[in-house]
C-alpha cells in the first residue's frame, strides 16, 4: 500500500521532489514550493486514488443490493447467500461450505439432558463454523444413554415397595473438515465462550505433522539421552573434586603443630 498523501488528500502532481531541489538548488521555482498553500488540493475520486490500490471485490452490483430470496439459484455459492434479503436468517440452516479434500480437522460432541437445548447451541455452532469458513457435516443424532436406578421408596412404612429413577443423556454431533488449526482452536473457543447452560461440549482434534517428524523427535531423544550422560560425568568430576578439596583440608589440620618454649624474661 502506497503512502497517503496529506491526510488522503491528493496533491499537485507538478510539485518537484524534494531530493531533486535538494541537489539542485538553482532549478527551484519559489512559486511551486507554496503551490499547496496558492492552490485548492483535490479530494480523491476512487479507492486507488485513495489507497493507492484497488481490491477485487465483489462481481455483484451494489446498486441491486439485496437481492431477492427467489433468484438465487438451486445450489448458491456463499457470496450469492450472503447477498439475498432473508428474514430470520439465523432460524434458517446455515451455508455448509463444500470440502476440499475430505481430511477430517475435528469433532465435538454435545450432551444434554434436555434435547430442546441440544437443538439451539448445535444450531448456534453451526452458524459460527459457516461464518469462519469452516466445512461441517450436518448434525449428526447419536444414541440416547440411558440410565436406571431401582431403590426402595423408604425404609419405614413403605420399604416393601420400590421406585425406580431414569436418566438420559441425548447427545448430538459435529464434524469439521479441511479446516486449519487456528481457525478450529477460533471456533472452539468462541463455542465455549458462549456456552449453553445444561449442554456439555466435547471436542477432538486431528493435527498434522510433517514427514520425518518420527526421525526428528527421535534425535531429539538421543541427544537428550547424551546430555544427560555428559551431565552425569561432570557431576561425578565435580564430587571428586570436592572430596580431593576436603581431604587435603583434612590432612592439613592433622598435621602436629610445633610447640613453643616459654621464653626467658
Amino acid at each position: 500500500m502506497k503512502v497517503l498523501k496529506s491526510a488522503f488528500l491528493r496533491l499537485p502532481e507538478n510539485i518537484p521532489r524534494f531530493d531533486i531541489l535538494q541537489s539542485d538548488e538553482e532549478a527551484i521555482d519559489e512559486s511551486l514550493l507554496f503551490a499547496s498553500e496558492t492552490e485548492p488540493v483535490q479530494p480523491a475520486t476512487s479507492e486507488e486514488e485513495l489507497f493507492g490500490t484497488g481490491t477485487s471485490g465483489s462481481q455483484l452490483d451494489s446498486d441491486s443490493l439485496p437481492r431477492p430470496y427467489s433468484s438465487l439459484p438451486a445450489n448458491p455459492t456463499e457470496a450469492e447467500y450472503a447477498s439475498a434479503l432473508i428474514h430470520g436468517r439465523s432460524i434458517h440452516l446455515p451455508y455448509y461450505h463444500p470440502r476440499t479434500h475430505d481430511i477430517p480437522a475435528a469433532s465435538i460432541q454435545f450432551r444434554s439432558h434436555h434435547p430442546r437445548l441440544l437443538d439451539l447451541f448445535t444450531h448456534f455452532a453451526s452458524h459460527a463454523a459457516s461464518s469462519l469458513g469452516i466445512p461441517i457435516s450436518r448434525v449428526a443424532y447419536l444414541p440416547t444413554q440411558r440410565s436406571l436406578w431401582t431403590v426402595p421408596r423408604s425404609p419405614f412404612a413403605h420399604k416393601k415397595s420400590q421406585e425406580n429413577f431414569e436418566r438420559r443423556v441425548h447427545k448430538r454431533a459435529i464434524k469439521a473438515f479441511d479446516a486449519d488449526p487456528e481457525v478450529i482452536d477460533q471456533w472452539t473457543r468462541y463455542i465455549g465462550r458462549h456456552a449453553l447452560a445444561g449442554v456439555g461440549i466435547r471436542v477432538v482434534k486431528w493435527e498434522r505433522m510433517p514427514l520425518g517428524v518420527g526421525a526428528d523427535r527421535l534425535l531429539s531423544a538421543m541427544s537428550g539421552l547424551s546430555q544427560s550422560a555428559v551431565n552425569k560425568e561432570r557431576i561425578r568430576q565435580l564430587g571428586d573434586q570436592i572430596v580431593r578439596q576436603e581431604m587435603a583440608v583434612l590432612e592439613k589440620d592433622a598435621e602436629p603443630k610445633p610447640i613453643e618454649s616459654p621464653s626467658a624474661n
